[in-house]
């Protein structure tokens, strides 16, 4: 099967951490008709504070689950710096059940999951990012050659259950990508707050500002989706008059050097550096 109903309780979804990305991509898969009983959630503070969805079995460490337990799947969805740790717990149970393993940590690749799963396990990496959590997110998918076609769709149904997706054809698209799409939305609330400072200048409360720059990120981003056949650039000079205000101020914001198609990629290379200092690849 290549659908959710691919997992069940005799098969189910393992997911091992269940943070804020992993809570997106569950609420995502559920709200999309993943039976509740057909997930288990490893996250030791999930099962202390009782917070799982109703439904959902949650416990503390691997070692609680049952040691007959044949997951269809295991999603590895930590922090990069415990993965390593936290993998060695379901090495055995990968290997008994033929399972496959997504993970969606940042900086850890492939060849570390092969060493710690071997090479003929079917691992996924993805690059998902926050607006999972509204259904809007935007992920990056890389496979290893044990991937049957079958097992990639499941994959990409699990992901588009929370937005969409696009699968790259090497992983250092995905190491290139993370300070793009991943963290592409601290960019856009970083938008938001310099529109509501500059719409709280003119005389609106805080709270109307907010309103006033939330709408009109949401808006254009609404317009631009819906035609996507008119690029960005083309919507820009849409509403661009020449000698008038947009282009007024868009003079300073494109200024040669020191404008946002100069900073951008400057910005993006500081990620990447960053990203590959991380993991280890400097």
């Amino acid at each position: 099967m290549t659908d959710l109903s691919a997992f069940s309780p005799e098969n189910p979804l393992i997911l091992a951490g269940c943070g804020n990305m992993g809570g997106a991509l569950l609420n995502g898969w559920l709200r999309s008709g993943l039976s509740p009983d057909a997930v288990v959630i490893v996250d030791p503070v999930m099962a202390e504070a009782g917070s799982a969805p109703s439904g959902v079995a949650c416990y503390a460490a691997v070692t609680d689950l049952a040691p007959t337990l044949a997951p269809a799947m295991v999603m590895l969805a930590v922090k990069p710096q415990v993965m390593e740790a936290v993998a060695a717990g379901y090495v055995e149970m990968v290997r008994r059940s033929g399972a496959g393993v997504i993970s969606i940590a940042a900086g850890v690749g492939l060849a570390s999951y092969e060493a710690w799963f071997g090479p003929s396990t079917p691992l996924i990496r993805v690059m998902p990012n926050t607006p999972s959590a509204v259904g809007a997110g935007m992920s990056l998918l890389f496979k290893n050659a044990a991937v049957s076609d079958d097992l990639a769709t499941l994959g990409e149904v699990m992901l588009s259950a929370v937005g969409a997706c696009i699968w790259v054809q090497r992983e250092a698209q995905i190491d290139a990508l993370v300070g793009v799409t991943g963290s592409g939305p601290a960019y856009v609330f970083l938008l938001i707050e310099c529109i509501a400072a500059a719409a709280e200048k003119t005389g609106l409360t805080p709270e109307e500002a907010k309103l006033a720059a939330r709408q009109t990120v949401y808006g254009a981003a609404l317009l631009a989706d819906q035609q996507p056949e008119i690029d960005a650039a083309e919507l820009r000079r849409r509403v661009t008059s020449p000698g008038g205000v947009t282009q007024a101020a868009l003079d300073v914001l494109m200024a040669p050097g020191r404008g946002l198609p100069d900073l951008f990629p400057e910005a993006m290379a500081d990620g990447e550096r960053r990203n590959a200092e991380l993991s280890g690849k400097t």
